[in-house]
């Protein structure tokens, strides 16, 4: 997918979850953002921390009746925080990926019961598909978003004619 398209597509479903969840936390807020997605999705969104040594550093597990993310716990903070964002825009952009990890080797993650509730999951490891790329630009986004006033959010159905242009133009240039 074209940087243009992606980051188009991509803003609009951040600005429409701003809109949708009261508002990205300004000043950003990770427990605060969580709150208003568990409430907007209803359902609750467990984190785990686990040590990681190789293979994805965050998981994305849609339960019956909750979502676990789990992230690496031997990394910064910032790291921490954006790999959560990038599991929270998978939810954000409905992904329903492929399970392309077996239900047992998720014990080593989380307790044998809670691997055996998982429905769905998705993990990070690479960016070469569609769907990475879009969650890593949503939890760019959303990180960014927190700074940015919500009235100055960029979204494609706010834009003049003149700015429309510009931006394609823009994109054109720099892809």
């Amino acid at each position: 997918m074209r940087y243009s398209r992606l980051h188009r597509r991509c803003a609009g479903l951040v600005h429409r979850l701003d809109r949708e969840i009261g508002g990205i936390p300004r000043p950003f807020d990770l427990n605060t953002l969580l709150d208003r997605v568990e409430a907007h999705r209803g359902r609750p969104i467990e984190l785990h921390a686990t040590r990681v040594t190789g293979g994805p550093c965050g998981l994305w597990l849609r339960q019956a009746d909750q979502d676990v993310i789990v992230y690496a716990e031997n990394t910064s903070t910032v790291h921490q925080t954006h790999i959560v964002l990038h599991e929270i825009g998978h939810m954000v952009c409905a992904h329903r990926g492929a399970c392309d990890l077996p239900l047992d080797s998720l014990t080593d993650l989380v307790s044998p019961e809670r691997a055996q509730l998982a429905e769905h999951m998705l993990r990070r490891s690479t960016y070469g598909t569609e769907e990475e790329q879009e969650a890593e630009m949503v939890a760019t986004l959303l990180r960014l978003a927190a700074e940015t006033p919500p009235d100055e959010l960029v979204d494609d159905r706010r834009l003049t004619g003149d700015e429309s242009g510009f931006y394609q133009r823009m994109a054109d240039v720099f892809g």
